[in-house]
């Protein structure tokens, strides 16, 4: 993976701040291919900053006995190479900061943000190995910004701008990026449908069941890249006609959540990056209240 869109790693990272773990491919996170999906690159944040760091770090329980929590609010998924097979291990490197960044009015907001590179060993899942079989290769990059947020408390104490003396993480400092800014075109890239062009919304919507949620009460955040992609490969389709297209790159902010019983419309705009690259800047809506998106993203397909 010589380029990469991800967010690079902070040039100095303390020793306890970095970790390495393990997770184990399941057949829905492998394509006919042998590439892995990006949603199952999630799982190397689990294995690498969550379970082998994080919890793990005094400053946990320092900031979850003052009812302070992490709130996923942006996310980055890059797809690598491959193949790799079905049950396969994915080895997982991966670290934290804690970073202060200062909004647009002024405020500072404190997060923990997150870094993950995924590695598993080239083989197949059927059939005669491929001719790197056995060979260490890059699966994915990921990178995640969760604020720091008290979820439980009154909502003007919900805030965080200032952390428990104790805490005994280093801090850096970094610019604060407004969700909408997420739909701006991308460096290089170009609007599909000219610059006359604009939005226009997927024709399918989505009901959200109880199956979209998780213990936080709310939508997943991984629910967002799979509807994502789906209202992509639409668009393309309509556009072009049948490809085999694979979603290879997303990023996401996420503003407010939905709820079970709630409905979904993806709004977007398509641009072309590279010559077999196409990508969609959009956002999530509730049907009525398309000014007020609940999240923003930008995907990329490839062949």
């Amino acid at each position: 993976m010589a380029s990469s869109q991800v967010p690079a790693w902070p040039d100095v990272v303390p020793a306890s701040s970095k970790g390495a773990g393990m997770f184990v491919t399941r057949y829905e996170d492998v394509s006919q291919d042998g590439r892995i999906a990006l949603r199952a690159l999630s799982n190397g944040i689990g294995a690498a900053v969550w379970r082998a760091t994080l919890l793990r770090h005094p400053a946990y329980a320092v900031l979850r006995d003052t009812g302070i929590l992490p709130i996923l609010a942006r996310l980055v998924l890059e797809g690598g190479g491959g193949p790799i097979s079905v049950g396969s291990d994915v080895s997982a490197e991966g670290t934290f900061v804690l970073t202060r960044a200062v909004d647009a009015r002024g405020e500072a907001r404190m997060r923990i943000d997150m870094w993950a590179d995924m590695t598993g060993i080239a083989g197949c899942s059927h059939g005669p190995g491929p001719a790197n079989a056995g060979q260490s290769i890059p699966l994915g990059r990921m990178y995640a910004e969760q604020v720091l947020t008290r979820p439980f408390a009154p909502p003007d104490q919900r805030k965080v701008s200032v952390l428990p003396e104790d805490h005994g993480l280093e801090e850096r400092r970094a610019d604060w990026s407004v969700p909408e800014g997420l739909l701006a075109l991308p460096e290089g890239a170009s609007w599909i449908e000219g610059e006359a062009g604009g939005e226009q919304p997927d024709p399918s919507t989505t009901v959200f069941g109880v199956g979209h949620t998780d213990s936080n009460q709310h939508v997943n955040s991984l629910v967002y890249p799979l509807l994502l992609e789906e209202a992509a490969l639409r668009w393309a389709h309509q556009a072009w006609g049948a490809a085999p297209r694979f979603a290879r790159f997303v990023e996401l902010r996420y503003r407010k959540p939905f709820f079970a019983g709630e409905t979904c419309r993806v709004i977007l705009r398509g641009y072309r990056a590279e010559a077999d690259v196409i990508g969609v800047l959009a956002r999530f809506v509730a049907p009525g209240s398309e000014d007020r998106p609940h999240a923003y993203a930008r995907l990329e397909l490839a062949t």
